[in-house]
C-alpha cells in the first residue's frame, strides 16, 4: 500500500497541561497516553508503531523525528497526523495524532468490451457509514478507509444507476444486446482484511435480464434493517426512508447480507445513512 502524509485541525490540548506520563504525558480527556518522541531514537518510534499494530496513537514529535515515523510507516499501515500546537521553552512544538488507514484503489473495465468506465460511483460500505468515490477521468478511484472500519470481511460495491440513466436517455443510443452492452450491472466484491486491494482492476458485466426457476422456501430468513449502523424495525426505517430521500439507501443480500450484518440466518439486509 501506497502511504502519505497529511496535517488535519489542530488539538486543542496543550503539552505543558498534561499529567506526566513514563513515556510522555496522559491526556484525560482521551484517556491514553501522548508519546513523546522528539529526542527518542528512529528504533524507539518504530517500535512504538509495530506494537500499535495499526491502531490510533498519539503522540508529540520534532522535526527530528518525523523521518523516523515516516519511515514507520511502512510497516504497519497508511498514516494520518492531525496537527496540535504546544508552547515550550523553545516556541511552537508540535504534537500529532496518528490514526491508521487502509488504502483500496483501482480501476472498473467493462467486461465485454475491456473499456475501462469512468464517472463510476464506488462505495465502501460498512453497517455504520459509507465512504464514497468517483471513477476519475482516467477511469481509476481510490478510497481511504480508517482501520477502525475494516473488519474480517468487507463490502466494496459499484454503483451505475447514474451512469446508466444517462445512457437511457440519450439520444444517439442504439439498442444493445449481449455482445455490445452498453448498460453496467451494479456489482459487489467481497474482501478481507489482510487482502491486499491497492491498484486492482475489477470487471464489470453487461446488465441483463434473468430468467429462473422460483424456488420455495419453508422457512425464509428475515430481513435486518440499520440506520447509521443501529438497528431499527422495518416500520421505523420505512418512515425514515420516505420522509428523507436526501439520506444514502442501500439494500443487499445474500453473502453481502452476512457480511454486513455478521448473521448467517439472513435473506437481505437494508441500510440508510443520515449523512
Amino acid at each position: 500500500m501506497k502511504n502519505s502524509i497529511t496535517i488535519n485541525n489542530p488539538c486543542p490540548e496543550n503539552w505543558e497541561d498534561l499529567q506526566d506520563f513514563p513515556q510522555g504525558k496522559f491526556c484525560e480527556k482521551c484517556s491514553k497516553c501522548v508519546f513523546d518522541f522528539t529526542e527518542k531514537t528512529d528504533d524507539y518510534i518504530q517500535d512504538i508503531l509495530k506494537q500499535a499494530n495499526g491502531k490510533e496513537i498519539c503522540g508529540r514529535i520534532s522535526a527530528k523525528s518525523v523521518s523516523a515515523i515516516i519511515a514507520g510507516i511502512v510497516l504497519i499501515t497508511k498514516l494520518t497526523f492531525v496537527q496540535a500546537q504546544t508552547k515550550n521553552d523553545f516556541g511552537i512544538a508540535t504534537e500529532q495524532k496518528i490514526m491508521s488507514r487502509t488504502r483500496v484503489s483501482g480501476k472498473l473495465i467493462f467486461k465485454t468490451t475491456k473499456k475501462e468506465i469512468p464517472n463510476a460511483e464506488v462505495f465502501f460500505i460498512h453497517k455504520s457509514r459509507y465512504i464514497k468515490t468517483t471513477t476519475d477521468e482516467n477511469r481509476n478511484f481510490a478510497l481511504e478507509i480508517p482501520n477502525e472500519l475494516i473488519e474480517r470481511k468487507n463490502v466494496l460495491y459499484f454503483d451505475f444507476e447514474k451512469l446508466n440513466d444517462q445512457t437511457y436517455k440519450s439520444h444517439d443510443r442504439k439498442l444493445s444486446n449481449l455482445m455490445n452492452g452498453d448498460i453496467y450491472e451494479n456489482t459487489s466484491v467481497i474482501f478481507t482484511k489482510k487482502e491486499e486491494m491497492n491498484e486492482k482492476e475489477f470487471e464489470i458485466d453487461s446488465q441483463h435480464s434473468y430468467i429462473g426457476a422460483v424456488v420455495i422456501s419453508i422457512e425464509r430468513p428475515p430481513n435486518y434493517y440499520y440506520f447509521n449502523g443501529k438497528g431499527i424495525n422495518e416500520r421505523k426505517f420505512e418512515k425514515l426512508k420516505k420522509g428523507n430521500p436526501q439520506y444514502q439507501y442501500f439494500s443487499f443480500e445474500g453473502k453481502e447480507a452476512k457480511v454486513l450484518s455478521r448473521i448467517g440466518f439472513i435473506d437481505r439486509v437494508y441500510v440508510l445513512y443520515s449523512k
